[in-house]
């Protein structure tokens, strides 16, 4: 009897603990994941370039008052022309590659794999952390830009104007999102994934969004820009004549914004199902 209770006792499936639920640990690893992320240097090299658009207004602010650059003209330039061609992508790839990635390289990744934590948890946890911190770092310099704008007085602040500073919060929230999503499938897949990124976000997109009709839909960030309304200008070098005249031939009904948002989403949802899915099925080669 004795020698039965013992064998019951050390029975091999009374030593394995049962996996955690997976939204406490997609919690605890996010958190656990931003805490980390914020001791990186990368990070501060990173906030120190989403201050591009804060000395953009600045310097309009101090060397260009009263020319007619109001502040709408000037948060719809930058968003249309700053953060999504540019700001996102490279924040969304700063922090979304290394997520995963970073930890597969190096097989740090093993230690979690031994916690009683199920994969598409640690992955979830770890996108999610990528995408809060990408988030924050643009809403803080957008939000200094706002700042500096109103110091020039409360006359800017317009009903059109808050429209369209919730509008770029939303989008960028949404791109970085996505894009972190994307970065961070790749950082999965790929052993050397910064490459493959960069001719994405700066090789890709930059071809496709320049070309007119309806090849412009393949790329993120055309997506983000149908969104805002861009600011306008008027053609008068060479370039933008020409530009002008080619949008003029190949002219198309515009794009839906809600078929905008919905592309992104779903762009979103099937990086993270198969990011989700390449760690589940992982092996770290020694």
């Amino acid at each position: 009897m004795t020698e039965a209770k013992a064998i019951t006792r050390t029975h091999p499936a009374e030593g394995i603990p049962k996996p955690q639920p997976s939204l406490g640990a997609v919690l605890w690893i996010a958190w656990f994941s931003v805490r980390e992320m914020a001791r990186r240097r990368r990070l501060i090299s990173l906030g120190l370039i989403n201050l591009l658009p804060v000395l953009v207004v600045g310097a309009i602010r101090i060397w260009f008052p009263g020319q007619g650059i109001t502040a709408q003209m000037q948060l719809a330039g930058l968003s249309h022309d700053t953060f999504i061609p540019f700001l996102i992508p490279i924040a969304a790839m700063a922090v979304g590659i290394p997520a995963i990635g970073e930890q597969i390289e190096d097989g740090t990744i093993v230690f979690m794999w031994t916690r009683p934590i199920k994969r598409r948890a640690i992955y979830l946890g770890r996108l999610l952390a990528a995408q809060i911190v990408s988030t924050v770092l643009m809403s803080g310099s957008l939000a200094l830009c706002f700042l500096i704008m109103v110091s020039e007085g409360t006359s800017v602040i317009t009903f059109d104007f808050l429209k369209l500073y919730v509008t770029t919060f939303m989008i960028i929230g949404l791109g970085a999102f996505t894009y972190s999503a994307l970065f961070a499938a790749m950082g999965t897949f790929f052993k050397k994934p910064v490459l493959p990124a960069i001719l994405l976000a700066f090789g890709w997109e930059n071809l496709v969004t320049n070309i007119p009709a309806r090849v412009q839909e393949l790329s993120l960030r055309f997506h983000l820009q149908n969104l805002i309304d861009r600011p306008p200008a008027a053609p008068d070098d060479l370039p933008g004549i020409l530009g002008a005249l080619l949008s003029t031939a190949f002219n198309r009904e515009p794009v839906p914004r809600i078929q905008s948002v919905a592309v992104l989403l779903v762009v979103m949802v099937i990086s993270t199902v198969v990011g989700a899915w390449l760690l589940r099925h992982k092996e770290i080669e020694k």
